[in-house]
């Protein structure tokens, strides 16, 4: 059984559509906390000059399988286990490194060793896209997004929304330049990085 994300059925054409100018140039991409899967297939059939790699934590993979066989895309490997806390990017060479709903999900350890690993991954001038939600200037941006901070600190203290600025701050120090915030749907941003050549 495939497993699915109704909030990825719902926002997964709004990311597509705004990473299009990025993924124009091809190249291989690699997600970052792929949870089921759907991006990474969505995207690739939208995409077919990018190779995008699908990668996750070892329970994960059942599903990130099943996804990537059903939809049988030339340009979409097998998933790979990554878990950025252990081991660095399957290669050092991507054009771009994608992650959606995952930094609110963990604590600022975690962040860290992913914003170090998608900077270990990436080429000379190449792109990192985070999608989800951020606070600005300390503020939530709706109160949905106050609710959503207040469930997942209960469920793990080190979680919640992070301040769209501290994410800046951090992903400069493995040599992330901030390009570009854009609004997306229900009060999520898509932060564009480039790496520094």
């Amino acid at each position: 059984m495939k497993p699915v994300a109704e909030h990825c059925l719902r926002n997964q054409a709004p990311i597509a559509e705004a990473l299009r100018p990025y993924l124009e140039a091809g190249g291989r991409w690699l997600e970052l906390g792929s949870g089921t899967g759907q991006h990474g297939v969505f995207i690739a059939g939208r995409e077919p000059q990018v190779t995008w790699q699908l990668t996750d934590l070892a329970e994960s993979l059942p599903g990130l399988r099943a996804w990537q066989s059903e939809a049988g895309l030339a340009n979409l490997p097998p998933p790979v286990v990554l878990d950025v806390t252990r081991t660095g990017p399957p290669a050092h060479d991507y054009a771009g490194v994608f992650t959606a709903n995952t930094v609110h999900f963990i604590g600022w350890t975690v962040v860290d060793a992913l914003l170090r690993c998608a900077s270990e991954a990436l080429a000379a001038d190449g792109w990192l896209a985070i999608y989800g939600p951020f606070n600005r200037e300390g503020q939530y941006t709706s109160a949905g997004n106050a609710a959503l901070d207040a469930w997942l600190r209960e469920r793990d203290r080190d979680s919640g929304i992070k301040d769209e600025a501290d994410v800046i701050e951090q992903a400069a120090l493995y040599h992330l330049a901030f390009v570009t915030a854009q609004a997306m749907p229900a009060n999520n941003r898509l932060l564009m990085f480039k790496k520094n050549g």
